[in-house]
């Protein structure tokens, strides 16, 4: 399984899952530009997309809608309109797209409906992907134990959030139980559920004004070691909107 990040963040959300038999892009709000090329790298082109995931429909994880087969698109009723209903996904179910296992993950966002994934590849290695949410669900973080790999959103740190020029509103969206996880709140949900065959974390959706990669980094390492998390095997990295990161 190779995954790779397209772009991340308030201004585009795009990755791409390959695998011997799909090839996966979970949300299109990146560049069409950044996506071929990165097709190309792997000698991919667009018409080799499998199927196209959305986790919901803001703008940043849906631009790209209009360059790619609308009829290889898969979410929940009520995301976008589709042309066949067979394309609309359900909670509770698990989906075979080519051999890779999908399980829809609830979450908690503005936009409804909303889902994050819970993908198994072929060779039973595991990834929880979750975005835009306000706080993880009890029920989510039951089946994403221990897990080899996460994305996982660390949005914002707090003090820069409430210290910003954004208006009051806006603050309050954020931090709302619909809104987006801070990078605290990352860091102990990622406490209760990673284990001894996690491999790597992705940090993602980090804000350009409210956040950075050092902070997202040091907050959420420094939760994990005061929750005794053994980090020697762990790979944590931070994404972000500008740089295609490969896993």
């Amino acid at each position: 399984m190779k995954f790779i990040n397209l772009c991340s963040g308030s201004k585009g959300n795009a990755s791409l899952i390959i695998d011997e038999k799909a090839v996966i892009l979970v949300d299109v709000g990146c560049g069409k530009r950044v996506l071929v090329k990165t097709l190309k790298e792997n000698n991919l082109s667009l018409n080799d997309i499998s199927f196209i995931l959305l986790t919901h429909n803001h703008i940043d994880h849906i631009s790209g809608l209009k360059y790619v087969d609308i009829n290889k698109v898969y979410c929940l009723k009520k995301i976008i309109k589709l042309t066949s209903k067979e394309h609309y996904l359900k909670f509770d179910e698990i989906y075979d797209f080519n051999g890779i296992k999908v399980e829809l993950l609830k979450t908690s966002h503005d936009a409804k409906p909303n889902c994050g994934f819970l993908f198994t590849f072929l060779d039973n290695t595991k990834m929880a992907f979750i975005t835009d949410t306000g706080f993880v669900p009890f029920s989510t973080l039951e089946k994403i134990k221990n897990l080899e790999y996460y994305y996982f959103e660390s949005n914002h740190d707090v003090f820069l959030l409430i210290s910003s020029n954004r208006s009051d509103s806006l603050k309050t969206r954020i931090l709302s139980y619909e809104g987006h996880l801070s990078n605290e709140q990352a860091a102990i949900y990622l406490s209760y559920i990673i284990g001894d065959k996690t491999k790597s974390i992705l940090l993602a959706h980090l804000s350009d004004e409210c956040n950075s990669k050092l902070t997202a980094l040091e907050t959420v390492t420094r939760i994990l070691k005061e929750n005794n998390i053994n980090l020697n095997n762990i790979d944590i990295r931070t994404l972000s909107r500008s740089e295609v990161t490969y896993l």
